[in-house]
């Protein structure tokens, strides 16, 4: 049996910088933007409808980008091109902000490149790590972006203080620059892809990672054999009701904590407890789903989110609501992670990994637009702790339904049809 060929320090460094950098750069985009825009006599309502346009972008283009990546053999160079794009909506906004339709025309642009962040280092990780070894990859992967974001927030906060609001959009050009450089150190003579592109018609006998994603069939029928496949399908459901619940839930909690009085430091407590917790989180999910299943790891994720906000509900005690967000960084920290992990099982290392990886991530963009309103209606309805309690039951049916609905051995569960060469490995 063919030997799986290492990964250079080259090219580990170099998406691990990428990750660590598409954390940083998405970290600091949002927090400080209304207040940027609103400095320069924006209305409220060209505010809302400026940031929403980062929303639209990113729905509108996560279905495509897993297609696009599908059909567009160099990744790299994709991946440069949307961090170049997105690091040039946000660093153009100072130039264009006295107009409205520029500025809404820069963040969309910005927010379509972000929808294929998540798709392609997920991508990039499978292709340089083979599927055998892409847990380990993906953990390492998830834990320098979470510590990207982390980074972000202190840095960002540090600039805005000392010099100004104009001076937290350098980190995210400046992150955008350090991000397409880090690609570089990617060695495209070892990612898999590359190798099946520059080999496939003259290797009789390929290694086994070349062999595990040699797929015959058009993008069309990888797409609708997709929806054949009950367990994508729970896939799909089950993180889009996972989003739905958890989306709102921080933004909710500031809201509660100031509600309380429970000052302003609190706010930043908010975002460094999930972050911090989050990074030791996606090295134990990595490691632990190779030994006990994908699917119980995961499972542990939409498990921790109902508790989350039954906590939220049942309590006034700041210092409790702050320890809540170790669940949320426990179920965050899990669920990047075994969603890409989840998705190659399902796909079997073949063709559709991206496209599937790009239709999962609508779920996040759908969670960011169906979660705020439904907060926006319970807490103006019935107040902020029955809100909670909303947000805990969508949680708690995501949970029941991946639970229940999720096969055990989800890699037989993939739809794998006969003009597809199987595996040599058995399962």
């Amino acid at each position: 049996m063919p030997e799986t060929p290492k990964i250079s320090f080259h090219s580990r460094l170099g998406l691990n910088l990428l990750n660590f950098f598409l954390g940083e750069i998405i970290g600091v985009g949002i927090p400080f933007l209304n207040d940027y825009l609103k400095t320069h006599h924006w209305s409220f309502q060209s505010v809302g409808i400026a940031t929403a346009m980062i929303g639209v972008g990113t729905l509108l283009f996560q279905a495509p980008s897993g297609i696009i990546a599908e059909t567009v053999p160099r990744h790299r160079m994709l991946t440069g091109l949307v961090i170049g794009i997105y690091g040039l909506g946000f660093s153009l906004l100072p130039l264009f902000v006295s107009s409205v339709a520029v500025s809404g025309a820069l963040l969309f642009f910005a927010g379509a490149a972000s929808s294929f962040f998540m798709t392609l280092s997920a991508t990039l990780a499978f292709s340089l790590a083979g599927r055998h070894r892409f847990a380990q990859i993906m953990g390492e992967n998830q834990m320098w972006n979470h510590a990207g974001f982390l980074a972000s927030a202190i840095g960002t906060s540090y600039l805005i203080h000392h010099q100004g609001l104009a001076w937290g959009f350098f980190p995210i050009g400046a992150g955008s620059l350090l991000g397409i450089l880090s690609l570089l150190l990617v060695r495209k003579k070892e990612l898999i892809f590359h190798q099946l592109e520059k080999k496939k018609a003259v290797v009789a006998d390929p290694p086994q990672e070349l062999d595990t994603i040699r797929d015959t069939r058009s993008v069309g029928r990888v797409f609708w054999d997709f929806f054949r496949s009950p367990a994508i399908r729970v896939l799909l459901i089950a993180t889009t009701l996972f989003q739905i619940a958890n989306a709102p839930v921080m933004p909710l909690l500031l809201l509660y904590l100031r509600f309380l009085h429970g000052g302003n430091g609190m706010m930043e407590w908010v975002v460094f407890i999930a972050q911090a917790t989050m990074i030791p989180v996606a090295w134990w999910a990595a490691r632990s789903s190779a030994r006990w299943g994908h699917k119980l790891i995961f499972s542990i994720a939409f498990f921790i989110m109902p508790i989350r906000s039954m906590i939220c509900a049942v309590s006034m005690n700041t210092t409790v609501l702050l320890f809540t967000q170790v669940l949320d960084g426990i179920a965050a920290g899990i669920y990047g992670v075994s969603v890409a992990l989840i998705v190659s099982d399902l796909t079997r290392g073949k063709k559709g990994f991206n496209m599937l990886m790009g239709l999962a991530q609508i779920a996040m963009a759908l969670g960011s637009i169906i979660g705020p309103l439904l907060q926006g209606v319970s807490v103006g309805m019935v107040g902020y702790r029955f809100s909670f309690m909303v947000f805990a039951a969508i949680a708690a049916l995501a949970a029941v339904i991946f639970f229940h609905a999720m096969p055990h051995e989800i890699s037989r569960a993939a739809v794998v049809p006969g003009n597809v060469k199987p595996d040599r490995r058995p399962e």
